[in-house]
């Protein structure tokens, strides 16, 4: 029983992470990128979160040529995260067996299939985080292979982690 509770309070803790973590990496390339940040809603009804930043709705408006300070801050939070789930995976196969290794896995899984999901949604779906790099596409078959891929190799990569614990 113990050990379901923590593996529950680790998932809960994981999802939470890689929620805040996704959101926090948009903010942080947007203002490296010279964007203002009007707010943050956090866990709406929806249960998501939306950024704002100023000037957003004529960005959006905009059938292309979309400033690449635009594209770069869309495209932090699934490539922040998915560096983020290597990371935790290359720490997870230096520990020993114990609670810390346990977390770790967790968040492995957590960040290797959370973004990469939503990347595929996004890439066929013209939606989300890829809306404005869809819209700048010329061809927008480029960007669901590599959503595809990423998926795929994310898979993969759980896989072993999976059949590694």
């Amino acid at each position: 029983m113990k050990k379901t509770a923590i593996i529950i309070l680790f998932f809960i803790v994981g999802c939470l992470l890689q929620h805040i973590s996704h959101e926090l990496l948009h903010v942080f390339v947007g203002k490296k990128m010279g964007l203002t940040l009007n707010k943050i809603q956090w866990f709406t009804f929806h249960g998501g979160t939306k950024v704002f930043f100023d000037d957003e709705e004529q960005i959006l408006e905009l059938d292309k040529d979309i400033p690449k300070e635009w594209i770069y801050t869309n495209l932090a939070g699934i490539i922040g995260t998915t560096i983020l789930a290597y990371l935790f995976c290359a720490v997870y196969f230096w520990l020993d067996i114990g609670y810390l290794k346990l977390f770790l896995w967790e968040l492995g899984m957590i960040f290797l299939l959370t973004d990469s999901s939503y990347a595929l949604v996004c890439s066929f779906g013209n939606c989300g985080d890829l809306f404005l790099v869809n819209k700048n596409l010329k061809s927008k078959s480029t960007l669901r292979c590599l959503s595809v891929l990423l998926f795929v190799f994310n898979c993969f990569v759980a896989y072993i982690i999976w059949n590694r614990y």
